[in-house]
C-alpha cells in the first residue's frame, strides 16, 4: 500500500493541474490571445498541460465507472442512458486492471498495482465530485472567470449534478471543452460555447481552491499566484 503522503500529494498535484488549466485560460480570455499569436515553445507548453488535463478527466471517468450502483440510479432510462455510455468503458478498464475471474482467483505479484491503481481512479472521481458540489457555492472573491456576466462574479447559477447521468454528462462536457480548448481558437469558443466553457473553467478553479484549502488542513504549502 502507498503511503499516506503519497496520496495526499497525488490529491494537492490534482489541485497544481486544476490551477495551471484555470490560469492558462484566464489569460487566453483576459487578453484575447489568439491561436495564431501564441509562440510555438507557449503553444508546445499548453498542449502539455491539456493532454494532462485530458488523463486526468479519464481518470475521473473511470473512477465514476467504479462508484456508480444500481441502486444509485432513478429509473429504466437513466440505467439505460449510462449502461451504453459507460458499458464499454467498463470492459476497456476491467481488461486493462485484468479483472476476471480467474485474474482473482490466481496469485498475482503485480494486484496491488492495479488496486493502486483504482484508488488513484476513485481518487480522481471523488475528489472531481466534490469540486462540482462546491462550485456553486465558491466564495465570491475566489471566482476568475474573465467573461462573467454576473455582477459580481459567480457561479450560483451552475447547478450541482445530482443524479448519475448528470454527473456523467458534466464529465463529459469538460472533456469535450477541454478537447475544443485543444483544437480551436480560444476566444471563439467563448462566444460559441460560453456556457460549457464558463463550467469548465468553474471546475478547474473549484478544484484548485478545493486542493489549496484541504493541503493547509494538511501542513501542504504552495505559493500563491493570483491572477492579474
Amino acid at each position: 500500500m502507498r503511503p499516506h503522503n503519497d496520496q495526499l500529494y497525488d490529491f494537492v498535484a490534482i489541485g497544481e493541474l486544476a490551477d495551471t488549466m484555470k490560469q492558462m485560460i484566464f489569460m487566453g480570455l483576459a487578453y484575447n490571445i489568439r491561436r495564431q499569436d501564441r509562440v510555438q515553445s507557449l503553444a508546445r507548453v499548453e498542449q502539455i498541460i491539456l493532454q494532462q488535463a485530458q488523463d486526468y478527466l479519464s481518470r475521473v471517468r473511470e473512477g465514476f465507472v467504479l462508484s456508480v450502483r444500481t441502486t444509485d440510479v432513478a429509473g429504466v432510462d437513466e440505467l439505460s442512458y449510462l449502461l451504453e455510455r459507460v458499458l464499454l468503458d467498463w470492459e476497456k478498464l476491467r481488461t486493462e486492471l485484468d479483472l476476471t475471474p480467474s485474474a482473482r482467483s490466481s496469485p498475482d505479484p503485480a494486484a496491488h498495482e492495479r488496486i493502486e491503481q483504482v484508488r488513484d481512479q476513485l481518487l480522481a472521481f471523488g475528489m472531481a465530485a466534490v469540486a462540482l458540489g462546491m462550485l456553486p457555492r465558491l466564495p465570491k472573491d475566489e471566482v476568475t472567470f474573465p467573461k462573467s456576466y454576473r455582477k459580481p462574479p459567480s457561479y450560483a447559477d451552475i447547478p450541482v449534478p445530482s443524479t448519475p447521468a448528470q454527473m456523467l454528462q458534466r464529465i463529459e462536457e469538460i472533456e469535450q471543452t477541454i478537447w475544443q480548448i485543444h483544437t480551436h481558437d480560444l476566444v471563439d469558443l467563448a462566444e460559441r460555447r460560453y456556457d460549457p466553457l464558463r463550467r469548465t473553467y468553474g471546475f478547474f478553479e473549484s478544484s484548485a481552491w478545493l486542493a489549496q484549502f484541504e493541503a493547509r488542513r494538511f501542513g501542504v504549502k504552495r505559493g500563491d499566484t493570483p491572477l492579474q
